[in-house]
């Protein structure tokens, strides 16, 4: 969905006004909106919970969520280049660029004065994992990081590239090798060719990840899985112990790697019930 009320907007959630305010949505629609950021839930809770997307996949995939009314915060979906209303967009596809240009649009809206939680499912984790970092550098540490259906960063175990492989090829093995594109879009061509670019774009993303070595993060991780998930195993799930100082949380779900889609409701109650326990 393009941004409405692009006047107001300044490189992120535009400035509320005439009656689009938190709080002010009965009906729980969204009431902010950006190019990056798309609004799934408005509870005016101080919390905040911003979603990133699988691979090639864009904030549609958090579409059933905004039914979700959690206790501790408001939910939000990136909207990444390439998709979604972005569809004339060129997918980014490069990690730093990517992250850095999220990071302005996170630190220039009004969610930055609110206390955020990141969470990624699978490429979305790598990403939502240097998004942290970046915001630590820019003086907007989050409160936690919610990793699902992803290897840890310093070991994503990348041993042959399909980004650059014709696109049946590429998509025969995302898909019969590793299961890594859901169902309803492999098995849909026209859908398939529409999301392609921004796949192929998120791969490449992933393949070329430059992993640093730095200080752990000193906010919560809290690893989930699929128990059925052929990619992600509870070994790589437990690893990412490694990347935080703080607790460190790790729950499979039934499910394969695309376990969120069913399990949704269940995780955002166990992140939900998180986020509480700590404020208390």
């Amino acid at each position: 969905m393009k941004p409405s009320n692009q006047a107001t907007e300044k490189n992120g959630v535009p400035n509320s006004q005439d009656g689009e305010r938190r709080g002010d949505n009965p009906q729980g629609e969204m009431s902010e909106r950006s190019t990056w950021l798309m609004q799934l839930s408005d509870t005016s809770r101080d919390d905040v919970i911003i979603c990133l997307p699988y691979a090639g996949m864009g904030s549609s995939v958090f579409g059933g969520w905004r039914n979700s009314v959690l206790e501790s915060a408001d939910i939000y979906a990136v909207q990444l280049p390439g998709r979604d209303g972005r569809l004339r967009e060129p997918p980014i596809n490069h990690a730093d660029p990517l992250v850095g240009q999220l990071a302005d649009a996170i630190i220039t809206s009004p969610l930055a004065d609110r206390p955020i939680t990141l969470l990624g499912c699978s490429f979305g984790a790598i990403l939502a994992f240097e998004l942290a970092r970046r915001l630590r550098e820019r003086g907007k540490p989050i409160q936690r990081l919610v990793a699902a259906a992803c290897r840890p960063p310093h070991n994503l175990g990348v041993t042959e590239s399909v980004a650059l492989l014709e696109d049946k090829e590429m998509v025969h093995k995302l898909q019969h090798w590793y299961g890594a594109i859901p169902p309803e879009v492999a098995n849909n061509p026209t859908m398939l060719e529409l999301v392609l670019p921004a796949i192929r774009g998120d791969m490449q993303v992933y393949e070329t990840y430059p992993y640093r070595d730095e200080e752990p993060l000193d906010c919560p991780i809290i690893a989930v899985g699929g128990s059925e998930d052929r990619i992600v195993d509870l070994n790589h799930l437990n690893a990412w112990r490694k990347e935080t100082s703080a607790t460190f949380l790790c729950r499979q779900f039934a499910g394969d790697h695309f376990f969120m889609k069913k399990q949704f409701s269940p995780v955002l109650r166990f992140i939900d019930r998180q986020i509480r326990s700590s404020a208390k």
